[in-house]
């Protein structure tokens, strides 16, 4: 028994793929567990209502961070990818500046756009004036999430090792921080202290972790390079960012949306779907942070059909945790579900429904990640114009006429739409 068990370690170590997948699953498991212990400490401590306030203040705050801050790590990685494989180091420092220097730029600009349009927003949305002073905070502690660059870094030189480890440290600084609250002291500012704490530790770490990754690889002197105009590497970087900020009303403006015409407790559900929702996510987030180097380095060798087949396979996995997540919970919800949610009859179906947008926007992450890696980014924006377009029109009608659940449909609808549209470039361009 021990021989074949022995037998089975050493093929995972030899399998990068399966091996790195292992990883980042099993360490986002775990943060995954102190997560949720932590979402049903702050409920019980301060209520669905005051917790929908910290879910409105981190949407505000991430909403600037993903509208301003340059994604740069899709396209740090595709041009290491090429860098690395011709041995110029030059370049390699060259990009990893260039990506430093795009971050801090705009992360200094996010700041000031979120500090300037904090009062009439809070107007707008009718929000507590208490939410000034937690606004600014949230907004400081984005000045230090470099994501772009550490992410880059860390995925390129596969150290998804640090990547876990920064999450699993963060979690359970929350978890921590949480229980403490809920023994001594139940309030909301308590809470948000602890959260701020939390999620800043996250940051640093991953600045550490990207600090040591730069110092074994002997790229500490980037900063000595001098820029050139790396044209494509900026060009790839500008498309991707148009993209990312034309796909905000699917993310953090949706939870506006839902906060400004369903209330904070719909708000606090629709967080905890998300925290649910992110147990598939610890699945399909691994095999995405994978792949995407993975199917960049295929097509880097003109392997398509390899790229192509990563892709199909997470489709073929994803349905499969679809149809076990949706039975599992309809046969356990009365145990847990009224837990996290108070009301959760209510809510039940259209978590049911998220679990299948969770689920389907994780196993088209395969397309995504292949129209990137060929390259075809600056189709992205006329296909967001669109299809985000109708999504907005039909999402103010569905959440005042169906609620909740025509919220998460008319997400589906959007994710599907996206997915088609891609697939139908690809065949076209042979692919």
């Amino acid at each position: 028994m021990k021989s074949k068990i022995k037998s089975i370690i050493a093929k995972i170590s030899k399998r990068k793929l399966v091996k790195n997948f292992l990883l980042i699953f099993t360490g986002q498991g775990i943060a995954s567990i102190f997560t949720l212990v932590a979402t049903v400490l702050i409920i019980a401590g301060i209520g669905s209502e005051q917790h929908g306030i910290l879910i409105v203040v981190q949407t505000y705050a991430t909403f600037f961070f993903s509208l301003f801050s340059f994604k740069t790590f899709h396209a740090l990685i595709k041009y290491l990818v090429k860098a690395r494989q011709n041995k110029n180091e030059t370049d390699v420092k060259m990009y990893i500046k260039w990506s430093l220097v795009l971050d801090v730029g705009s992360l200094i600009f996010m700041f000031i756009m979120g500090i300037l349009l904090r009062d009439p927003v809070i107007k707008l949305m009718g929000w507590p004036n208490e939410m000034r002073q937690y606004v600014i905070l949230y907004l400081l502690i984005q000045l230090v999430n470099i994501n772009g660059t550490t992410t880059g870094v860390l995925r390129s030189y596969e150290k998804y090792n640090y990547v876990v480890r920064g999450q699993i440290i963060s979690t359970l600084i929350r978890c921590v921080g949480y229980t403490i609250c809920f023994a001594i002291r139940r309030d909301f500012v308590s809470f948000f202290i602890a959260e701020i704490i939390a999620t800043l530790s996250n940051y640093l770490l991953l600045i550490y972790y990207t600090y040591k990754v730069l110092k074994a690889e002997n790229l500490l002197d980037f900063y000595k390079v001098k820029l050139k105009n790396k044209k494509e590497f900026l060009k790839f970087n500008l498309y991707n960012n148009l993209t990312v900020t034309l796909d905000l009303p699917v993310n953090q403006v949706t939870q506006l949306i839902i906060n400004k015409y369903l209330g904070f407790a719909a708000n606090s559900a629709y967080s905890v779907f998300e925290k649910l929702g992110a147990i598939i996510n610890k699945l399909g987030d691994p095999i995405n942070q994978i792949i995407y180097p993975e199917m960049n380095l295929h097509i880097a060798e003109n392997n398509i059909d390899a790229a192509k087949k990563l892709s199909r396979k997470l489709k073929k996995l994803m349905i499969v945790v679809f149809a076990g997540s949706a039975c599992l919970t309809l046969l356990t919800y009365r145990l847990w579900f009224h837990i996290l949610i108070p009301d959760g009859n209510g809510y039940l179906w259209a978590f049911v429904l998220y679990l299948a947008f969770v689920s389907y926007v994780n196993g088209a992450m395969g397309t995504h990640n292949l129209f990137l890696a060929l390259g075809y980014v600056k189709y992205n924006i006329p296909i967001l114009v669109v299809v985000n377009s109708l999504y907005l029109v039909f999402l103010f009608i569905a959440v005042q006429k169906i609620g909740l659940i025509g919220v998460i449909l008319v997400y589906l609808i959007q994710a599907m739409s996206m997915v088609l549209i891609k697939e139908l470039i690809l065949k076209k361009n042979q692919y």
